[in-house]
């Protein structure tokens, strides 16, 4: 029964994916020098090309580009310090958002604030066990990136994440098989805030806030560029009509594995 349930929610998954109206990856910013504009470009082509054109299966980039709503996203969690700034200020605006977390830095202290992350409702996810470049990897090392992460959160917060992001976003059609294998499903982004590069919290707000589309799915980290950006972000996207909704509903995916209780 259990398997039969993970079949059909991974059939609506690749529909879902599917259908949707694919973007092309949005961000720059003045402060962006030659090199890095040209790179990213790059990238985001070579990366988002192969989705668009159907040859990655169960990749989501966005949500859906009719309804305005946007959501927050936030990379390489936990740590002591900005991830709890960052959950003061989700809380102060009313904001859930998803949090995709290294299962290895989870120890000690960066266990309590995995666990309020949970409790305050954003969704805790797989952002691999130790930051890799995926596609650097051997089929088998990818597994284990996957499980030994998925496990850590279970064993932390009761759930068994089964939304993924790449380090790096870096993809390749192993390593978006090897994720389909393990009944997960891929997920990067359609407007990335740069607050992983760009030193000015500003820029980074100017960023969002100018290139902000239906259903973007925001990409930041837990960083003290967004942490100072956030609060401004929140409210100048609000003040443009957009709402702000948790990952899983924006998709209509499930978030976390089920089993037999179905207690989600």
């Amino acid at each position: 029964m259990k398997k039969l349930f993970l079949t059909f929610l991974l059939f609506q998954s690749l529909l879902f994916a599917d259908s949707r109206t694919i973007y092309d990856i949005r961000g720059n910013s003045w402060l962006l020098d030659a090199n890095m504009t040209l790179f990213l470009g790059n990238w985001r082509t070579a990366t988002v090309t192969p989705i668009q054109h159907g040859n990655y299966k169960n990749v989501i980039v966005n949500g859906d580009t009719d309804v305005k709503s946007v959501a927050l996203t936030f990379d390489d969690a936990p740590d002591e310090n900005n991830t709890y700034k960052l959950l003061d200020i989700l809380k102060e605006h009313n904001v859930k958002a998803a949090f995709f977390m290294i299962g290895g830095t989870m120890e000690d202290d960066n266990i309590t604030v995995t666990k309020q992350t949970y409790a305050q409702g954003h969704l805790v996810l797989n952002h691999s066990y130790n930051h890799p470049r995926m596609t650097n990897l051997a089929q088998s090392d990818m597994s284990l990136q996957l499980t030994r992460t998925s496990q850590k959160i279970e064993s932390i917060t009761g759930q068994y994440p089964t939304l993924f992001r790449p380090p790096y976003g870096s993809i390749n059609a192993t390593v978006v098989d090897t994720i389909n294998e393990h009944n997960m499903t891929t997920v990067l982004w359609s407007l990335d805030s740069l607050d992983w590069t760009l030193q000015d919290p500003e820029a980074v707000i100017q960023n969002v806030t100018s290139n902000v589309r239906n259903g973007d799915i925001i990409l930041m980290h837990r960083n003290r560029v967004s942490v100072a950006a956030l609060p401004k972000i929140i409210e100048n996207l609000k003040e443009k009509g957009y709402t702000f909704v948790k990952l899983d509903g924006m998709l209509g995916v499930k978030a976390y594995r089920f089993f037999d209780t179905l207690s989600y």
